[in-house]
C-alpha cells in the first residue's frame, strides 16, 4: 500500500518539479496541496481542541471527585465527553492522514532511483541542502522542532498533556537529524501551514463570537428602546387623560355657577 502511495506521490512531485525545476519547491507545493485537501479535518481538529479547553473546569471537578477510584474516573470522564460530544482523538485527525504521506515521501527520498525513473535531469538540491541526505548543519531539524513546539501550543489544551509540548518537539529534532532533509522540509512546511490555518480559523471564530455578541447587544438595545418608548407613550396618554378630566371638571363647575 505504501509503495503504491509512494508511486502516486512521485507522480505529483514530478509534475511540480517539471513546473518549477526545483525539488524543494515541489515538496513545498505538495505540502500545500495536502493541507488544502485536509482543511476540513484541520477545522475539526481546532473545534475538538476548543471543546476540550471549554470542558476543562468540569473535567477537573470529575477528577477531584473520583481521584481515589481510577475506574470510576475513567467511566465518568468518558460519559461526560460523550454527553458533550467531545472526541479526545479529534485533534489527531490531520496527523492520521499525514502519516502515510510522510512515509511515502521518506521512501522516495531514501531511494532517489525511484524519482529519476520519472523525472528527467533530477537535481536533489534546494538552496544548500541535498534533500536526499540528512542536514549536516542541523538547521532544518532545529527549525522543524521550533515550529512543532508552536504548533503543539495551539493544539494541546489538556494540562496532563503539557509534557508533550516539550517532549514531542525534542523528539522531532532528534529523529530529523538522521532523516533526509527533504522529509524534514516537508514536516516543517506542514507545520507552517498548520499554524497559519489554526490562527486564521481562530480569528474567524473570534469574529463570529464578537458578531454574535454585537447582535445580541443590538437586540437588547432595541427591546429596551421599545420598552422606553412604550412607557413614554403610556405616560403621555395618562397625562393627557388627566388633563382632559381636569378640563371636564372645570367645565362642569363653570356650568354650575352659571345656573
Amino acid at each position: 500500500m505504501i509503495e503504491a502511495l509512494a508511486g502516486y506521490i512521485n507522480i505529483v512531485l514530478t509534475f511540480f518539479y517539471d513546473q518549477v525545476n526545483n525539488y524543494g519547491l515541489a515538496i513545498i507545493m505538495l505540502t500545500a496541496v495536502v493541507n488544502i485537501v485536509t482543511l476540513p479535518l484541520t477545522r475539526k481538529q481546532l473545534q475538538a481542541s476548543k471543546k476540550m479547553q471549554d470542558i476543562q473546569p468540569e473535567l477537573k471537578k470529575i477528577q477531584e471527585k473520583y481521584k481515589h477510584d481510577k475506574e470510576k474516573l475513567n467511566q465518568a470522564t468518558m460519559e461526560f465527553m460523550r454527553e458533550n460530544k467531545v472526541n479526545p482523538l479529534g485533534g489527531c485527525l490531520p496527523l492520521i492522514v499525514q502519516f502515510p504521506i510522510l512515509i511515502a515521501v521518506f521512501q522516495l527520498l531514501r531511494d532517489p532511483n525511484l524519482i529519476t525513473k520519472t523525472t528527467s535531469d533530477f537535481s536533489p538540491y534546494f538552496l544548500f541542502w541535498d534533500l536526499t541526505k540528512s542536514d549536516p548543519h542541523y538547521v532544518l531539524p532545529i527549525i522543524a522542532a521550533v515550529l512543532t513546539f508552536f504548533q503543539q501550543r495551539l493544539i494541546i489544551t489538556d494540562p496532563k498533556q503539557k509534557m508533550m509540548l516539550y517532549i514531542f518537539p525534542v523528539m522531532i529534532m532528534v529523529i530529523s537529524v538522521s532523516f533526509p532533509a527533504g522529509l524534514v522540509l516537508y514536516w516543517l512546511t506542514n507545520s507552517v501551514f498548520a499554524i497559519v490555518n489554526h490562527l486564521t480559523m481562530r480569528k474567524i471564530d473570534t469574529k463570529k463570537i464578537e458578531s454574535g455578541k454585537e447582535k445580541k447587544e443590538a437586540t437588547r438595545e432595541k427591546v429596551v428602546s421599545a420598552s422606553l418608548e412604550k412607557n413614554v407613550t403610556t405616560a403621555t396618554k395618562v397625562k393627557s387623560s388627566g388633563r382632559k378630566k381636569k378640563q371636564f371638571k372645570k367645565k362642569g363647575k363653570s356650568k354650575g355657577k352659571k345656573k
